[in-house]
């Protein structure tokens, strides 16, 4: 098993916990807010203070701050975690499911997988982190009541490939290499990559008409 089920008394980057409140700009109706904020600035004072009503969502999640970040007054960075799909990895073969399983943790920018384990309710099924889908939760949400919280830690050596993929998804270069290259460089270009590096990468060529 990779996960630590002890509640430590700092929390840490790789973390997991559960029962959060999620809330994202798509909960927030933004034509209230357009409407308060333009009233304010046309009467040539500055905005006051508002409140608006939102709803938040009940999420779990994995926390991507890093670990010097996780202090008061700083709003801690989570990405939710899911239910992995029942079509992801074959349910039978179990060949194609462990060729599966390493192309999400090797190859995929996006997602990361979490094994089962029936040492933890949440984790009785695998789980996928959905690393384009985050939320920010203060960090004084945590200093009291962390056990109605906290889930479990990665041992060390599966938190070093998560933090590693972490990294991996907020450095991606804002730009397709592969639209600089000629068709012929393009085609073999093309089968050097896997995932979603190739999914992007023959979209980008798609917009272009290539």
């Amino acid at each position: 098993m990779i996960y630590i089920k002890e509640i430590p008394e700092t929390l840490q980057q790789g973390d997991i916990l559960q029962n959060l409140p999620k809330i994202t700009p798509n909960q927030i109706n933004f034509d209230l807010i357009k409407e308060y904020w333009i009233k304010s600035i046309n009467s040539e004072k500055l905005p006051e203070k508002t409140s608006f009503k939102v709803t938040p969502l009940l999420a779990n999640g994995v926390i991507l701050s890093q670990s010097c970040d996780i202090r008061p007054k700083f709003s801690i960075l989570f990405a939710e975690i899911k239910d992995l799909p029942h079509d992801k990895l074959s349910p039978t073969n179990l060949e194609k499911r462990i060729k599966g399983i390493k192309i999400i943790i090797r190859d995929d920018t996006r997602i990361h997988y979490f094994p089962p384990t029936n040492e933890i309710e949440l984790f009785k099924e695998p789980k996928l982190l959905d690393f384009k889908n985050l939320f920010l939760v203060p960090y004084e949400f945590f200093q009291e009541n962390l056990e109605k919280y906290y889930v479990a830690r990665l041992k060390d050596e599966a938190q070093k490939v998560l933090c590693e993929k972490i990294v991996r998804f907020f450095t991606r270069f804002a730009f397709e290499d592969i639209i600089f290259l000629k068709k012929e460089e393009q085609s073999f270009y093309l089968e050097s990559l896997t995932g979603e590096d190739k999914n992007n990468a023959i979209k980008t060529l798609e917009k272009l008409k290539y």
